[in-house]
């Protein structure tokens, strides 16, 4: 869990919003995203309201299919060289994927 909170920060700075910013256009106190920016609890809800205002779309992965989707991922931005795109994946690379090296 702690990744998809990392990821949240990624976003929200990349956005060039604040924690404070953040927690305005989802109805929590800044003190709220600190707590799950932190690792802290994260209601399924707040992480959809996050995502929208972050633009971005949580998905729930087959393991199976993370080296795919990373694969996908990173294509898609190496066609935009001018453009600094960071687009995490909500989820990561779960903890018990086997390793394909």
């Amino acid at each position: 869990m702690a990744y998809i909170q990392g990821q949240v920060r990624i976003a929200r700075e990349s956005k060039g919003l604040t924690q404070a910013d953040l927690g305005s256009r989802i109805g929590q106190p800044q003190s709220a995203v600190s707590r799950i920016e932190r690792g802290g609890d994260l209601r399924v809800s707040t992480l959809l309201e996050m995502a929208r205002v972050l633009e971005m779309e949580p998905m729930l992965i087959p393991k199976h299919l993370v080296p795919a989707v990373q694969a996908l991922v990173g294509h898609a931005t190496d066609r935009v060289p001018a453009l600094e795109v960071n687009i995490p994946l909500v989820g990561g690379v779960p903890e018990d994927a086997e390793d394909s090296e």
